[in-house]
């Protein structure tokens, strides 16, 4: 039976730290970010099915440093590690036992119901503060690649493999006399191609927070991911024999377009000076070719310098 990607999800929970690490309050900082993820049913554009569920926990280092009043930089490295529990059998992926006529170069299978992990992508990037005020414009640019070598078929992978260039943008607006704030990251990220298939795609962080008091912020946020060009499920990958039992059958998981809209809520405590704790609670809104996220946290702590 042919077995869709069902994986991922860390691309959500990167995505919004990131976009936290650029917030002023945590500028010149080193940032330690507890991540866990449970997901749920498989979609696709017209329908969805139970396909098991993953549990995700990740513990991300990260850190800002300020060259001077116009420029920093940032990097974050994740642990992560992932589980598949599938009693149907549908998200399971084999490599062993999935293909027929073409062998996969790697036969590591990680679906077996157990925990396995590793080192994730770095990451790490630089910011020019253009225009300062009530609105803050940073454009930034980032680059991310595999440290380790990560299986990239299965439900319980930690990553997809890819190396990618994150070009964007990073707006904060707090209006006069106002205790409200929101931000936008924007970025269009630059992928590698696998077997010929454009992997760019549009990343989008939006967020409004409330400070109820100069230390507390509650929040709300939204995170976006769609790759125009990607392939699409069921479409893109039937009949099976000519479609996925081959090469992009196996890079599935990179090549197929991961479409979701992720909403969440969340609050930022400023302890002191030197530092910080923030909490977020997200799930899934809409998801096309993916698993949806059930629910999901993060727990951060922050020493600033």
């Amino acid at each position: 039976m042919f077995r869709v990607a069902l994986t991922s999800v860390l691309l959500t929970v990167m995505s919004v730290t990131e976009a936290q690490e650029r917030i002023a309050d945590f500028d010149d900082s080193i940032r330690l970010d507890y991540h866990y993820v449970h997901t749920g049913d498989f979609h696709t554009d017209t329908y969805s099915y139970d396909a098991g569920t993953t549990d995700t926990h990740a513990l991300q280092l990260s850190g800002v440093f300020s060259l001077n009043e116009k420029w920093k930089i940032y990097g974050s490295i994740p642990y992560v590690r992932k589980r598949l529990v599938d009693p149907t059998g549908y998200g399971t992926h084999n490599p062993q036992v999935d293909f027929y006529e073409y062998t996969p170069p790697d036969l590591r299978f990680v679906d077996d119901g157990d925990y396995h992990g590793g080192f994730q992508d770095l990451t790490f990037g630089v910011q020019y503060l253009a225009l300062d005020g009530p609105l803050r414009v940073s454009p930034f640019v980032s680059y991310g690649a595999p440290v380790s070598d990560y299986p990239i078929y299965g439900s319980a992978i930690i990553g997809r493999g890819l190396n990618e260039l994150h070009l964007g943008v990073s707006l904060d607006f707090t209006p006069y006399f106002s205790d409200w704030n929101f931000q936008a990251d924007i970025s269009y990220v630059i992928s590698e191609k696998v077997v010929g298939v454009d992997l760019n795609y549009w990343l989008v962080y939006l967020s409004a927070r409330y400070f109820v008091t100069p230390r507390f912020a509650p929040r709300l946020f939204l995170v976006s991911r769609n790759a125009p060009n990607a392939l699409n499920y069921p479409e893109d990958f039937e009949p099976y024999e000519e479609k996925y039992d081959n090469e992009n059958g196996w890079r599935h998981d990179q090549t197929i377009n991961h479409k979701y809209i992720n909403a969440g809520i969340g609050f930022d405590y400023i302890f002191s000076e030197r530092y910080g704790f923030s909490a977020t609670y997200y799930r899934t809104i809409k998801a096309e070719n993916l698993v949806e996220v059930d629910n999901a946290f993060n727990l951060g702590f922050t020493r600033r310098f």
